[in-house]
């Protein structure tokens, strides 16, 4: 039979085992797979900042969805970049830096460019006949914004002050 002092060294050493490869596995992708930039720093391990950034920003995200849920278009969106901002990292890590900055004058040119699309209204039409729900009152904003007199009577027109700008 082993000792427990022996049996003790087993467990942790298994432990720390599990730990180093646990971080490996974690680290891994956050390595930087550039050559050239592993070189220019004496380190045994290079994190590459961009793969940080974009993990950081989906621990925030994935925070975020799972206290809130998604609200709309943006969070989605959002979410959606943040998973292909991996792949396009990668593809930027190979581009040289003239393609790099002919690609970003092609974009930045590109902006008021073309036909803009023509938005219209999601609601219908008011039709001409009037709604069985209609009170019948005013709905013009003179008469809702008038001020009141003392017994919440609406003020006349005639008596409300006048909006024009004096010159």
């Amino acid at each position: 039979m082993t000792s427990p002092e022996r049996l003790f060294h087993i467990v942790v050493s298994k432990a720390l085992a599990l730990l180093a490869d646990g971080l490996l596995i974690v680290t891994t992708p956050l390595v930087e797979k550039n050559p050239a930039k592993v070189l220019a720093v004496r380190a045994p391990v290079v994190l590459s900042m961009a793969r940080v950034v974009v993990l950081a920003f989906a621990a925030a995200m994935l925070h975020q969805v799972w206290q809130a849920g998604v609200a709309g278009w943006p969070e989605s969106t959002l979410a959606i970049a943040i998973v292909l901002a991996l792949p396009i990292v990668n593809a930027l890590d190979r581009v040289s830096p003239s393609d790099m900055l002919a690609l970003a004058q092609t974009v930045i040119n590109r902006f008021g460019e073309g036909a803009v699309r023509v938005t219209g209204s999601i609601y219908p039409v008011p039709s001409v006949d009037p709604s069985k729900y209609d009170d019948h009152r005013s709905d013009s904003v003179d008469a809702i914004s008038a001020p009141s007199s003392a017994g919440g009577v609406p003020v006349s027109a005639a008596e409300a002050p006048s909006r024009e700008v004096a010159a």
